[in-house]
């Protein structure tokens, strides 16, 4: 077995400038897949922790039936047991209660519709990062008629912190109420459904103005790793089952950010398809090279008594040596490029795409996923086999009589 190695050896350094090619071109081949599914997935991982935090959390309870999951016109009563219930979950790191609707802000120089968002301050804290994103002024929390909004929604209402705005909205009865609230502070997240199209208030005040009391929205919870989402929404599914309400975990609610992850890992498949394509190209074109001009030399093999099967093996040993030669280069590139952007971070112009939606960093960093990447380096290894059975076959084919012809 050592002389069967050292041979593949010397057939694979016989032309080394054509091996070292073969060679760059897996691993360059493998480093870029490794770069674009680290790439894809800490995209796909930054939109989940950003829509997660400003707006859906990782679950919600719910009634069912409601048109739209992301603002039920169905409401939720008796919240506080399903509160008192999630407490004793150790995957739940905070959950709180949530009243949506629709309404109107009036300032005294302006009018805007918007989303109306009742939360309960304290919990917010906990669930939301919007309160991170705190420019002017605190956060909710001093007097039951705080108001926190965008910064872009008060240029357009000409307002500022300590300044009164009024807020009217439809009771669920068909009347109109209004209330008067004070401007506690400002926020800028980037975003322009954020910044210019809802307002905070606590959700006592929110309750009043919709004639809701007692009355939510939805429950939502952040549990302590976005991962847990599917499996604690089937759990939680299950034990609340006799309750009359759902559990949706954020893929129920968010989904455009689904769609969007399922295109971008549509078009990783077929720049994978592309660039094994091109590595299982560079792996037949060498073979085949090495085979056609070893003809003669397998011819005298098979003529001192080699059997086919030897040919067959060779040919392929060499194409998995340098497939593994490439698979090692691929793999210390690729990591390096990660670690590297891991780091350092890569800017993109993904920001100003995706704000509209939700608030997202101009600054991507990067993260491995061993699990893609080592399917990554299985495939490579897989293409490079594959790509020299046909050589191989010819090869362990060759009529003995013939080769030895082959000039």
């Amino acid at each position: 077995m050592a002389a069967f190695w050292k041979l593949v050896w010397r057939n694979v350094l016989r032309h080394r400038r054509r091996s070292l090619l073969t060679c760059a071109s897996i691993g360059l081949g493998l480093a870029a897949v490794m770069f674009g599914q680290s790439l894809m997935k800490s995209i796909q991982r930054q939109m989940i922790l950003k829509s997660t935090g400003v707006m859906f959390g990782h679950l919600q309870i719910q009634v069912p039936g409601a048109r739209d999951p992301k603002v039920p016109d169905k409401l939720l009563g008796n919240s506080r047991r399903y509160l008192d219930l999630l407490a004793k979950d150790a995957r739940v790191e905070a959950a709180s209660t949530r009243l949506l609707f629709t309404g109107l802000v009036y300032s005294a120089a302006a009018s805007r519709g918007l989303l109306i968002c009742g939360v309960e301050p304290e919990q917010e804290k906990r669930l939301s990062i919007i309160p991170n994103y705190l420019t002017q002024g605190r956060y909710l929390g001093e007097s039951p008629r705080d108001i926190f909004i965008g910064d872009k929604l008060a240029d357009e209402l000409d307002t500022y912190v300590g300044e009164k705005l009024v807020v009217l909205a439809q009771s669920k009865s068909g009347e109109l109420n209004s209330e008067l609230f004070r401007v506690a502070g400002l926020f800028h997240s980037g975003s322009l459904s954020f910044d210019a199209q809802i307002a905070y208030v606590p959700i006592s005040m929110a309750q009043k103005l919709r004639g809701a009391e007692g009355q939510v929205s939805y429950v939502v919870v952040r549990l302590t790793d976005v991962d847990l989402s599917l499996e604690a929404a089937q759990e939680w599914t299950e034990r609340l089952k006799d309750f009359g309400v759902r559990v949706l975990s954020y893929e129920d609610i968010a989904l455009e950010i689904v769609g969007v992850q399922k295109f971008e890992d549509a078009i990783m498949i077929v720049a994978l398809i592309i660039i094994f394509s091109i590595v299982g190209l560079g792996i037949w074109n060498t073979i085949s090279m090495s085979f056609f001009e070893r003809i003669r030399e397998f011819g005298l093999l098979r003529a001192i008594g080699a059997r086919p099967a030897l040919v067959f093996k060779l040919l392929v040993a060499e194409s998995a040596l340098m497939g593994l030669l490439g698979i090692v280069s691929g793999l210390i590139l690729g990591g390096w490029l990660i670690a590297y952007f891991g780091r350092y971070g890569l800017d993109l112009t993904l920001k100003e795409a995706m704000s509209y939606f939700i608030p997202f960093e101009a600054v991507i960093y990067l993260h491995p996923v061993w699990r893609l990447h080592l399917w990554a380096v299985f495939g490579s290894f897989t293409v490079c086999i594959l790509a020299s059975l046909g050589p191989a076959l010819r090869g362990a084919r060759l009529a003995v009589a013939k080769a030895l012809q082959h000039i």
